[in-house]
């Protein structure tokens, strides 16, 4: 990039600064969006080539007894009050055992909205048959064989009765559930309708800054957390993990916790459960296990940075082992800026550099590789109108294109849109001018550049026939009404998927593929699900996961059997 517009104030940290993402508004609703880790200090910084240890390679001495002030015994005891350990707690609980959970914080944590099952009852109702195979073998494909294959099939012929039990629990309390309709129906890259999400009545369904009222996990985890205090499920809040007690290699007998010099032992005869999410927020982590993760631009996590590999860590100390495929997957999409639609994209040089009609998480990872990571989404009065003809076509969709919580039977709401762009333009996510010329200027980038680079793309959609990028004829629209509009673009990470190395069992396994006995792993924590990428062909896949692998961890530390669980009816 010039060092003329580095003068313009168009570095990555003034672009980031400038939309306001870290507004009141996302820490009163719990959805915080803090700096990426590229931009905070580390007190410890490594690389693998420098010959020095990671932190966590140096095991810490056995915590003295005499620190240890309680000694609590239950039969199972699940680390983390997220949706995977919720779903974990209760499922050991209605299968006869004494259940304790234990988290760090002080409330039950949930995010985002969308959750992955194949066959359940709601897709029946809408006669939406999904050939579950066909959605395995590519998502093998995606991750090119680098996943342990029977995860996968066990996931996706066990997700859809995990899912409707879940509904069943809840619906009494007063949510609803629906299938998303704004997933992607490109004809090339394709989603699936195996999306699902909670609402209560009176939910506007409109989502922005990360945060929707009345919809999505947060609704979920209020209701699972009255069923947890109804079958009288302790949670101990404020209470983190710090070592998991094992003697030499026999089994896991149960975790010590809280602060220092006040330890409270937890002594559990049938199980651990390791439900604490991923370690995005850790940045040696990340810099040891995906370090193009830390490229991103901005984090969003409930509660704020909690994710910190504390208990990845512990299982390493007492022979867990992390996954072998590396680099880890990570979760990154377009969550902190504007919507992208499937419009012109522009870099910091004013320059078109991709075809628009792909998924968020390719356009954040793309926008990476461009000057300072800078780029922008280009439309102009007539924009929302053409997305609204695009999704109610079935030409487009998908996660900062589609509406992230339009519900299945239900059309594009225009209104929402507005009210979101809105917002957007008053937050700075979003930049609008009456001429091109203007929005030149307030996007920072040069200006002659920027104007030929429209003027070519309206010379493409005239001709309808995009043979610089190759996008879909009908996806192309004219950037000639005003007042004109540049979306910034802002890769947001929301998890790490890689993990604990596990198996079907869902035991943490060791270095020899061997079953850590009396541990399990279920949700972000777990490894062996995911690699390269994040495959967004079922949006919610993560949440799915948790919700599955939580109820069978549950069943099985309990002593029963995945076969509890009813499989999908092929």
């Amino acid at each position: 990039m010039n060092e003329e517009n580095v003068k313009k104030g168009i570095s990555r940290r003034a672009f980031i600064q400038g939309t306001a993402i870290s507004a009141a508004g996302i820490a009163a609703a719990g959805y915080l969006t803090g700096c990426s880790p590229k931009q905070e200090e580390t007190s410890e910084t490594n690389t693998e080539t420098g010959g020095e240890k990671w932190s966590w390679e140096t095991k810490p001495d056995p915590i003295p007894a005499a620190e240890i002030k309680k000694t609590v015994d239950t039969e199972v005891l699940v680390i983390g009050a997220g949706l995977a350990g919720t779903v974990a707690a209760i499922s050991a609980a209605e299968a006869g055992a004494k259940v304790i959970i234990i988290d760090k914080n002080d409330t039950t944590a949930a995010r985002g909205g969308h959750i992955t099952a194949f066959g359940t009852k709601l897709q029946k109702e809408y006669n939406i048959s999904i050939d579950y195979r066909q959605v395995i073998r590519r998502w093998v494909y995606w991750a090119q064989g680098r996943v342990k294959e029977d995860l996968l099939w066990l996931f996706a012929e066990k997700s859809g009765a995990c899912f409707d039990w879940v509904r069943d629990m809840v619906e009494p309390k007063g949510l609803k559930v629906a299938l998303w309709d704004g997933y992607f129906k490109g004809p090339d890259y394709t989603e699936y309708p195996v999306t699902h999400f909670y609402y209560k009545d009176g939910s506007n369904f409109i989502y922005q800054d990360g945060v929707i009222e009345g919809a999505g996990n947060a609704v979920l985890l209020e209701a699972l957390e009255a069923v947890i205090n109804e079958k009288g499920i302790e949670i101990d809040f404020k209470t983190p993990a710090v070592q998991i007690v094992r003697d030499g290699d026999g089994p896991v007998t149960g975790v010590i916790a809280g602060e220092a010099g006040n330890y409270t032992q937890y002594n559990a005869s049938k199980g651990v459960i390791i439900c604490t999410g991923d370690y995005a927020s850790d940045q040696e982590m990340v810099e040891r296990y995906d370090p193009f993760a830390l490229q991103a631009d901005s984090q969003i996590y409930f509660p704020n940075k909690c994710n910190t590999g504390d208990v990845h860590k512990q299982a390493m100390w007492i022979g867990g082992a992390m996954q072998k495929v590396e680099p880890h997957a990570a979760v990154i999409h377009l969550e902190s800026g504007a919507q992208s639609y499937g419009f012109l994209h522009v870099n910091a040089e004013g320059n078109r550099y991709m075809n628009e009609d792909v998924n968020t998480q390719s356009k954040s990872c793309v926008k990476e590789f461009q000057p300072e990571g800078i780029t922008f989404t280009i439309y102009d009065a007539d924009g929302l109108s053409e997305v609204e003809q695009q999704i109610n076509a079935g030409l487009g969709g998908g996660l900062f294109y589609g509406q992230t919580f339009q519900r299945m039977g239900t059309k594009f709401d225009m209104a929402a849109e507005q009210q979101v762009l809105d917002l957007h333009v008053e937050k700075g996510k979003v930049l609008k001018a009456d001429t091109l010329e203007e929005l030149a200027d307030k996007m920072g980038v040069p200006k002659e550049n920027f104007l030929k680079t429209v003027e070519r793309y309206n010379e493409i959609v005239a001709q309808k026939d995009d043979v610089d990028f190759g996008k879909r004829a009908e996806l192309l629209t004219p950037i000639v009404k005003p007042p004109f509009y540049a979306g910034k673009l802002i890769s947001t990470i929301l998890t790490m998927v890689g993990g604990l190395r596990t198996n079907t069992n869902l035991n943490v396994l060791d270095e020899n593929d061997q079953p850590v006995e009396n541990l399990f792993v279920a949700g972000s924590a777990a490894g062996d699900f995911f690699a390269n990428d994040y495959p967004t062909i079922c949006p919610g896949i993560g949440h799915g996961r948790c919700i599955t692998f939580g109820r069978l961890a549950g069943l099985i530390a309990a002593g029963k059997s995945v076969d509890e669980v009813p499989s999908i009816e092929v």
